[in-house]
C-alpha cells in the first residue's frame, strides 16, 4: 500500500460561538496545512427547539392505541385514548408494565406458552368529565418525555399534564379544570385473562391438533383484585394463578376535582417474591417527597436532556427527520438496560395473539436499532437477561445433548422455551445481536466471558444435531437434514440457507474467539471440520434460495433467506461476484412478494420488508433503492400516524418502526467487515446533512457533515484502540490527529477509497476535504419550515398518510 500525501490547504479559519479561534491568512498568501491552528469541529445543537419542531400533535380524539399518545420508562408506561365503546364522558390512561407476565407450570408435560406464559393486561384509569369530551389539543413533547395539552367538553374545559417518570415507577397525570367543569379519576383493573385463550374463546386462532390441546387446556383463574386503602393511598393487589407472580397498582389523587389535581401512580410485577405492595408503596412515598422537594419533574427531564445528545443526525427531509427521531423517543420510553427484553408491545399492551418475545426476526431487529445511534445502555436488556437466563437456555434442549443450549422461535422473559432436537437458529441469531453490542462497544473481555460460553452451548447444539441427523454426501460434504426458514410455507426442509448462515456464523466466531483469546478450546478442530465441509449456500438463477429443495417463488415478507446478505455479511458485497448474487437474490425477493401477481392467501407485505429491502440496498450502495423503501415504510397503512405500527390492524408489533431508524444509519455510516464507510448509501436529494457522535463497531464514535452534495469532514474518536480502516467518502482529505497534520507514516492508501490509520485508544482524527470554509467544520440544527413541523399525531397533517385512514377513518 502506498503513502498517502499530506497537502497544503486554503485557509481555514473555525468559528465557535461567535469567536474566531485562529486566523490562517497571512497578508492573502495561501498558507500551508502545517501553518494552520489546531482545527476543531464545533457543534451547537439546541435539542429543545429541534425537538420541538419533531412534537406529535392531537387535534382529533384518540380512540385506540394505534393513534394514542404514549410515555414510558422502559417497564412502566401509558397510553392516552378514549376507547371506541367508552362513554364520551370518558377517556384513560391505560397503563401497562413490561414484564407483566403469566407465571403458569406446563400442563401435562406441556409448557403452553401461548395461553399459559405471556403478557396479561393491567387496567386503565378513567378521566371522567361533566361535560362529553368534543375536542382535544394535545402536544407529546418530546425533549421533556411529557405530555401536555386542553381537552374541550360540552361543559367546559381542562388542561392535562402526563408524565411517566424516567428513573421512578411512577405515572404522574394532572388535571386542572375551569368554567364549571370537573374530573373524576378512577380504577378499573382488569382481569389477567391470557389474551391468546381469549382468541380461542371467540373462535379464533388456528386449528390444529397443537392448537386444539391448547385451546381446550384448563384456565383457572386467581382471585379478582382486591381494592384498599392505606395511608391515604390506593391500593389494587392481583394475585396470579397458585400466588405465582403479584402485581400491585398503587395511587393517590390529591387536589380538587374542579380545579388542579393529579394522580400519582406505581405498578409492580414480582414473581417469585410477594413484595409488589410494599415496592409499590415505597415508590408512592419517593414520588411524594419528591414533589414536595420540587424534584419530581427536574429529575425526569434532565435523564432525558441527558439522553438526546449521545447522537445526532440531520438529513434534510422533515419528514424521514421527525419519523427517526419520534423512534428515538420511544425505544428510550420502551427500553431500559436494567428492564426485561423489549417484547412486541414495550409498556403499552394491547390485546394480542402474539403476547410475548418473538425470536425468529422481531427482536433481533429491536436490538439493532440503538447501536448506530450510540444509545447502548439502551441495549443492554437484550444481553444483560441473556447472561442472567443463562442456565435456562441449557434446559431447552434434550437431555442427552451435554452442555448444549437452545431457544423456541417464541419466549417469555425468562426464556424458558423448549426447543427439543432441532437446530438452535433462534439463539444463534440473538446471540448475534449479542456479539454485535459488544462489538460496538468494542469489549472483548465480554466477548470472551460473556458471549463465548453460551456461544459454545449453541455451537455444541449444531455438533448434537448434526450427529443426531447425519447426513453427509459421499464427497464428505455436511448437509442439514430438516430445518425452518421463518414463515415461508413450505419453509422446513434440508439445507435451509438460514440455518448454513446461522452455523456457519455460529462457528466462524468461535474460531475467532478462541484464537484471540488464546483459549485453545479443545472443540476447535471440530469447528473447523464442520466449515469446512459444510454444504454452501443453496443458489438457482434467481439468487439465494430458501433451501435445496425450496426455491423462493412465493411472496414473503421475511427476509430469513437473506441473511447471508444482511445481517451476517457472509456475502462480501465489495466482491462482485458476491455482489451481483446479494442484488439478484433482493431483487428477486422483491420482486415476487411486492409486484408480481400474489397469491390470495400470500403473507402481506409488512414494515420490516419495507426496513430489510432498505437496509440490503443500503449494503449494497444503493442510496436511491433505500431511500424508495424508506419512503414506501412511512406510506404504509399499517405505520400508524404516532409511528407505532400493528398487524391485523389492532396486534401490536413495535420493532419495524424502530427499524426504520436502524435503516437510516445504514444509509449514513457503516462498519461490517471492519471497515467505516460514510455516506455509502444516501440517495442524491439528500444534499445537505450531518450525523454526530455515531458509533460503529470497533467503537468509533463518528461526526461527519456533507454539503451540497460533497462530504466536508469526517471526525473519529477511538474509544479502544480498534484499527481504523475508512472510506471518508472525501478525495484526497487533509488528515489531522489529535489537532496534528498526520504524519504519513500513519496513513496509508488502501483500495477503493479506503485509508489505514494508526489510532491509539483515545485519539481523534479529523479528515477534511481540501476546499472547504471555516463554516464546514460547524454542525448545528436547523429551524424546520413551519408547514413540515410536527408532522406526525393525529391531526390535519397526518390525514396526508394512508394510515390516518386506515386506523381513524375520515373524521
Amino acid at each position: 500500500m502506498k503513502i498517502i500525501k499530506t497537502a497544503h490547504v486554503k485557509s481555514i479559519m473555525l468559528l465557535v460561538g461567535g469567536v474566531f479561534l485562529a486566523s490562517c491568512s497571512n497578508n492573502g498568501e495561501e498558507v500551508t496545512a502545517t501553518q494552520m491552528a489546531t482545527p476543531k469541529v464545533a457543534v451547537n445543537i439546541d435539542y429543545q427547539s429541534f425537538l420541538s419542531q419533531q412534537d406529535l400533535i392531537w387535534d382529533r380524539i384518540p380512540n385506540k392505541w394505534t393513534v394514542a399518545p404514549y410515555t414510558g420508562n422502559g417497564n412502566v408506561g401509558f397510553l392516552f385514548y378514549q376507547a371506541e365503546n367508552e362513554a364520551k364522558n370518558v377517556i384513560s390512561i391505560h397503563t401497562g408494565r413490561h414484564d407483566y407476565y403469566d407465571h403458569r407450570l406446563p400442563y401435562k408435560g406441556e409448557e403452553m406458552l401461548w395461553i399459559y406464559r405471556g403478557r396479561l393486561p393491567l387496567g386503565h384509569f378513567n378521566l371522567t368529565s361533566k361535560g362529553d369530551i368534543e375536542k382535544v389539543d394535545l402536544r407529546l413533547g418530546l425533549y421533556d418525555a411529557e405530555l401536555t395539552g386542553e381537552i374541550t367538553t360540552s361543559l367546559g374545559s381542562y388542561a392535562i399534564k402526563g408524565i411517566t417518570h424516567s428513573e421512578e415507577d411512577i405515572i404522574y397525570f394532572e388535571t386542572d379544570a375551569k368554567d364549571g367543569e370537573s374530573i373524576t379519576i378512577s380504577w378499573h383493573p382488569d382481569e389477567p385473562y391470557p389474551p391468546v385463550k381469549g382468541f380461542f374463546d371467540r373462535g379464533r386462532g388456528p386449528k390444529s391438533a397443537l392448537w386444539d390441546r391448547m385451546r381446550n387446556a384448563p384456565m383457572p383463574m386467581p382471585p379478582k383484585a382486591t381494592l384498599f386503602k392505606e395511608d391515604e393511598m390506593n391500593f389494587s393487589f392481583q394475585p396470579l394463578y397458585q400466588h405465582r407472580g403479584e402485581t400491585t397498582v398503587g395511587w393517590e389523587v390529591l387536589g380538587k376535582e374542579s380545579g388542579k389535581q393529579y394522580l400519582s401512580a406505581s405498578i409492580h410485577h414480582s414473581f417469585p417474591e410477594k413484595n409488589s405492595h410494599e415496592i409499590v408503596k415505597e415508590n408512592l412515598n419517593s414520588a411524594r417527597k419528591m414533589l414536595q422537594e420540587n424534584t419530581f419533574f427536574e429529575s425526569h427531564q434532565q435523564w432525558w436532556h441527558n439522553y438526546y445528545p449521545q447522537s445526532f443526525l440531520t438529513i434534510g427531509e422533515p419528514e424521514k427527520e421527525a419519523f427517526y427521531w419520534i423512534q428515538m423517543y420511544k425505544l428510550a420510553s420502551a427500553s431500559r438496560g436494567d428492564g426485561p427484553i423489549l417484547d412486541l408491545m414495550g409498556p403499552w399492551y394491547n390485546d394480542t395473539f402474539w403476547p410475548m418475545v418473538w425470536g425468529d426476526l422481531n427482536v433481533q431487529l429491536i436490538y439493532w436499532t440503538h447501536l448506530t445511534a450510540n444509545r447502548m445502555e439502551l441495549g443492554e436488556s437484550l444481553v444483560n437477561n441473556i447472561d442472567k437466563y443463562h442456565d435456562n437456555l441449557t434446559g431447552n434442549v434434550p437431555k442427552h445433548w451435554k452442555d448444549s443450549a437452545a431457544v423456541g422461535a417464541l419466549f417469555p422473559q425468562d426464556m424458558v422455551s423448549t426447543n427439543g432436537g432441532k437446530v438452535p437458529d433462534m439463539l444463534a441469531w440473538l446471540l448475534h445481536d449479542y456479539w454485535l453490542h459488544y462489538t460496538y462497544l468494542g469489549d472483548a473481555q465480554k466477548l470472551r466471558d460473556g458471549l463465548f460460553p453460551i456461544l459454545r452451548k449453541t455451537g455444541n447444539s449444531y455438533l448434537n444435531y448434526l450427529k443426531d441427523n447425519a447426513l453427509v454426501s459421499e464427497d464428505g460434504t455436511i448437509h442439514i437434514k430438516h430445518s425452518w426458514s421463518p414463515e415461508y410455507k413450505p419453509g422446513r426442509g434440508q439445507d435451509i440457507n438460514f440455518t448454513i448462515g446461522l452455523l456457519r456464523w455460529t462457528f466462524e466466531t468461535l474460531i475467532e474467539l478462541d484464537e484471540a483469546n488464546n483459549l485453545n478450546d479443545p472443540l476447535a478442530a471440530k469447528w473447523k471440520h464442520v466449515l469446512d465441509n459444510l454444504v454452501p449456500f443453496q443458489v438457482d438463477e434467481n439468487g439465494l434460495r430458501i433451501g435445496k429443495d425450496i426455491p423462493f417463488d412465493k411472496p414473503h415478507r421475511h427476509y430469513s433467506h437473506l441473511l447471508p446478505i444482511y445481517p451476517l455479511g457472509q456475502l462480501n458485497v465489495e466482491n462482485k461476484d458476491d455482489a451481483k448474487l446479494a442484488r439478484t437474490s433482493v431483487d428477486h425477493w422483491l420482486d415476487v412478494t411486492m409486484y408480481s401477481n400474489k397469491k390470495a392467501d400470500a403473507m402481506k407485505v409488512t414494515g420490516y420488508t419495507a426496513t430489510g429491502a432498505s437496509s440490503i440496498y443500503a449494503t449494497l450502495g444503493d442510496g436511491e433503492k433505500a431511500y424508495k423503501y424508506l419512503d414506501f415504510f412511512i406510506n404504509h397503512k399499517n405505520v400508524s400516524p404516532t409511528t407505532m405500527y400493528a398487524e391485523v390492524k389492532t396486534q401490536p408489533v413495535i420493532e419495524s418502526p424502530l427499524s426504520y431508524a436502524t435503516s437510516v444509519h445504514d444509509m449514513l455510516l457503516q462498519s461490517w467487515g471492519g471497515k467505516i464507510r460514510v455516506f455509502p448509501a444516501v440517495p442524491k436529494h439528500w444534499e445537505d446533512m450531518a450525523f454526530h457522535q455515531l458509533r460503529t463497531q470497533g467503537a468509533f464514535l463518528v461526526t461527519a457533515k456533507k454539503s451540497e452534495g460533497k462530504t466536508q469532514f469526517v471526525e473519529l474518536q477511538s474509544l479502544v484502540g480498534t484499527p481504523l480502516v475508512i472510506n471518508p467518502d472525501i478525495t484526497n482529505p487533509i488528515i489531522y490527529i489529535d489537532g496534528k497534520l498526520a504524519d504519513n507514516s500513519l496513513v496509508r492508501q488502501g483500495e477503493n477509497g479506503f485509508l489505514h490509520i494508526e489510532l491509539a485508544k483515545g485519539e481523534r482524527v479529523l479528515l477534511m476535504s481540501p476546499h472547504i470554509s471555516q463554516t464546514d467544520l460547524f454542525i448545528r440544527s436547523e429551524d424546520i419550515e413551519k408547514s413540515q413541523q410536527n408532522l406526525f399525531g393525529l391531526n390535519q397533517k397526518t390525514t396526508r398518510l394512508p394510515s390516518h385512514t386506515f386506523y381513524y377513518g375520515n373524521k
